[in-house]
């Protein structure tokens, strides 16, 4: 079994390095990759440690970046990449995540008020950086019932939802414009390319609604290596949908979990919400365009 996409405290993972691979371990994966957000820097932890007596399989270099892709925010999987270069390559695109959790703060505060959404009159004195700006915000809104007049079902429940479906989407009165912070999908692609690596399409059916015109516009316009089709929470009609994609289109396949950790609760390492099993086989067509972890 494999897994690979997961995150650590490198990004937004609560999860050091040590403890994921431990728990790889646990779940005797062959292959992995930590994929955090906008940085490799999981690697130069690793090379601190005696990581092979941690983890007995191969991993794979990985990361996972920020994009756009019709005004609306994706993430694309870097797998392969050198990553020493990428975390060159990276500070020199991407804002630190503080700084960029601050802009989006104030800038959703906004959209809030002129959406006429109550909040808490001290809430932007309580907001920490260091967390995502769609979580904090969440948070607070569902403290007023009359809110949720303004939001979906599901978007009230969820906090992840209420990024995709209101933060996320451009015909959406709470979309945050983040065109001047976040590459384009010329430029984050470019960029695992430079470090050596492949790009992939990670979890698309998370974009909701926009699922299939993402889709369908990156195919139709940027060249990539494959899709992740294995995902913790695709439906048996979602993975054959993109499996199939990629058998059309000629690309490769990978599968992960998502793991964050305490963040995820229920989305555990190599088999998300506990039945997914990605098999090794689907990296083999693959395995020989990467270079592994030493």
């Amino acid at each position: 079994m494999i897994d690979l996409h997961m995150h650590t405290t490198c990004s937004d993972g609560t999860e050091s390095c040590e403890t994921v691979l431990k728990k790889c371990q646990e779940k005797n994966l062959n292959y992995i990759s930590i994929t955090d957000h906008n940085t490799a820097r999981a690697y130069e932890e690793l090379e601190k440690m005696d990581f092979l007596s941690l983890f007995k399989g191969k991993i794979i270099p990985g990361i996972e970046l920020n994009t756009k892709a019709l005004n609306i925010p994706i993430e694309i999987l870097g797998y392969g990449i050198d990553y020493k270069k990428m975390n060159e390559l990276a500070t020199k695109v991407y804002i630190p995540p503080k700084e960029r959790n601050l802009i989006e703060f104030k800038r959703l505060y906004d959209k809030c008020i002129k959406y006429g959404i109550i909040l808490d009159k001290d809430c932007a004195n309580s907001y920490d950086p260091n967390t995502f700006a769609s979580g904090f915000f969440h948070k607070e809104i569902i403290k007023h019932e009359e809110n949720k007049k303004l939001l979906s079902p599901e978007a009230w429940d969820s906090s992840k939802i209420f990024y995709r479906q209101f933060m996320s989407d451009p015909n959406m009165p709470l979309y945050v414009e983040m065109d001047d912070l976040v590459p384009d999908f010329n430029t984050a692609s470019n960029l695992v390319r430079q470090a050596g690596g492949l790009v992939f399409i990670p979890h698309i059916f998370e974009y909701r609604n926009n699922a299939e015109p993402i889709l369908k516009y990156i195919l139709d316009n940027f060249k990539i290596d494959g899709i992740e089709c294995y995902y913790t929470t695709f439906t048996q009609e979602q993975h054959e949908r993109v499996l199939n994609v990629c058998k059309e289109r000629n690309l490769f396949v990978s599968g992960g979990s998502d793991f964050h950790g305490t963040i995820k609760p229920d989305v555990d390492i190599g088999v998300g919400y506990g039945n997914m099993q990605i098999p090794d086989e689907i990296i083999t067509p693959w395995i020989e365009k990467i270079s592994f972890f030493k």
